[in-house]
């Protein structure tokens, strides 16, 4: 009985336990920070780095590849932006550049974006820093995305799904040790399609150059003139990049858009007891008919304005047809 227990834990760690060879494989690289001296925090494995208005700095990253043929690696430096899931996100999706950030990394970084590694090469890669002239409060977030460069192969004309593993190390940049208060905004809130089921979406900003962590997000909207809440959607563990937004999602319930005023009521609390409550009026017109038609698993819904509308149009009717009636009998 021993020996059938200690088999089947034994294929039970195989079976779970990861492998390490295939993920050993994957990584054909590695990647290192070089820590300088103005390194706020020296257990941090990333830049953290304490500098001063105006000033050049030269920064270094080791390279090194596992493998025994050549590669490429591609490096992009870019600001830290707020993904629609409510990660801050190192990779630079989005093409817009929020309205509340004034400078963006790639514009004060300059070096070699393209890293040609021979078999086995080890090398270390210079990259160079230059402050903005004017001293500002708080800090600069962002990082350098690093992957590995595939080569095209035309005579293959089939689709081949890879998985495109990648490195990133941070870099936070301040000028001075104060801290900066989070002031979070309520912009537009429109209606849409989140994975092909209707979602309202809740624009919020942060405006300032700090980081906000751990927020807690409660969302709950309601018919015009009315106190009953009609959708609610509460998410846990949201942060912000400094000067980013992102769309939060408000779940529709599978129901289907209809015409008509809203309000809508967010509150946000974050780690730190910092707490933004917001009341915003919005209204859904008649061109959001078309999320209806391409979402999935929508429930048909009766305009209840609709309903009231012909009730009251079918009581007058009523009424007038039997003050006719009398009428014409007397």
């Amino acid at each position: 009985m021993k020996k059938i227990i200690c088999s089947l834990c034994i294929i039970c760690f195989i079976t779970l336990f990861p492998s390490y060879k295939a993920s050993a494989s994957d990584m054909a690289y590695s990647v290192k920070a070089n820590l300088p001296e103005n390194q706020r925090n020296k257990e941090h494995t990333y830049f953290d780095l304490l500098m001063k208005p105006k000033q050049k700095q030269t920064i270094s990253i080791t390279f090194e590849n596992h493998l025994e043929k050549p590669i490429e690696l591609e490096v992009n430096y870019n600001t830290a932006q707020t993904n629609d899931n409510g990660v801050i996100d190192y990779k630079g999706t989005k093409e817009r550049k929020d309205s509340s950030l004034e400078y963006e990394l790639k514009e004060l970084i300059t070096g070699d974006q393209i890293i040609k590694l021979n078999s086995k090469e080890k090398k270390e890669v210079p990259y160079t820093i230059t402050m903005p002239d004017k001293t500002f409060e708080g800090i600069l977030l962002g990082g350098f995305h690093i992957h590995k460069k595939e080569k095209e192969d035309s005579t293959n004309q089939k689709v081949q799904i890879k998985n495109d593993y990648s490195y990133v190390i941070g870099v936070q940049l301040t000028e001075t040790e104060n801290k900066v208060t989070p002031e979070l905004k309520l912009n537009s809130v429109k209606p849409g399609l989140n994975n092909y089921r209707t979602t309202l979406f809740a624009n919020l900003q942060n405006t300032t150059a700090t980081m906000i962590t751990d927020m807690t997000v409660t969302a709950e909207v309601y018919k015009e003139k009315s106190k009953e809440v009609f959708h609610k959607t509460v998410k846990n563990n949201q942060s912000m990049a400094p000067n980013s937004n992102y769309d939060f999602p408000i779940s529709w319930d599978n129901q289907s858009f209809q015409p008509g005023k809203y309000s809508l009521k967010l509150t946000a609390v974050d780690k730190a007891g910092h707490k933004w409550l917001f009341n915003k009026e919005f209204e859904i017109k008649d061109d959001a008919k078309k999320y209806n038609e391409e979402a999935v698993d929508v429930e048909e819904q009766v305009n209840e304005d609709f309903i009231i509308k012909i009730l009251i149009f079918a009581l007058v009717f009523s009424i007038l047809t039997i003050m006719f009636l009398l009428y014409k009998k007397k």
